[in-house]
């Protein structure tokens, strides 16, 4: 069964994060299809610390609810096996929001003779807005860029970061997502008829 290894910011918090619920859906989909799937997050993620401090450890945890199969490592940042992590891996799912450092170690990884696929997911708008802050060097050891955006794809391909670039739009996980029971507006109507959510 192939094996998926993704490195994301944080998969327990969505706390000023929200590529968390497309990046939750995605590794859900592909354990539904047979895949062996990780998912790895440092154990001091900004998100992360930011929900525990403004909710607590039980929500943490919460994600749980709706995810329960979902296998997360937490790793300390100064201490990760690379090789160790990425044992047996298929294919190797970089999440946009990690450290230049821990991207720039799994391009050296992938460009010493490892055999599995290794794609950078950027869900943000740096490569346009901020290009300097993006961990560029670092990209030549990686076999392409998902972009969640057209433009954001053809900013990678301008500037030569990537030699292949994909557009991938950013999706609900409809097994979670849905539409829900119509709530009654509170606040009556308009000139032009009702409002509902």
């Amino acid at each position: 069964m192939p094996k998926i290894v993704l490195f994301c910011h944080s998969l327990r918090s969505d706390w000023n994060h929200g590529n968390t619920h497309f990046l939750r859906g995605i590794l859900s989909e592909c354990g539904h299809r047979g895949f062996d799937v990780l998912a790895l997050e440092p154990a001091n993620s900004w998100s992360a610390q930011g929900l525990l401090e403004d909710r607590g450890p039980a929500a943490l945890e919460a994600w749980r609810e709706s995810y329960p199969p979902l296998p997360l490592a937490i790793y300390d940042p100064a201490r990760l096996d690379v090789d160790r992590a990425l044992e047996g891996a298929d294919l190797v799912l970089v999440h946009e929001w990690n450290e230049p450092e821990l991207i720039a170690r799994i391009a050296a990884h992938r460009k010493s003779a490892s055999s599995y696929l290794l794609l950078f997911h950027d869900t943000h708008h740096r490569a346009v807005s901020a290009p300097a802050s993006m961990p560029a060097a670092h990209l030549d050891g990686f076999d392409a860029v998902l972009a969640f955006g057209e433009v954001l794809r053809e900013a990678y391909v301008r500037q030569g970061w990537a030699r292949h670039a994909f557009t991938w739009h950013e999706a609900a996980d409809l097994r979670v997502f849905g539409p829900r029971p119509r709530l009654a507006w509170p606040f009556g109507t308009r000139a032009r008829g009702t409002i509902s959510p």
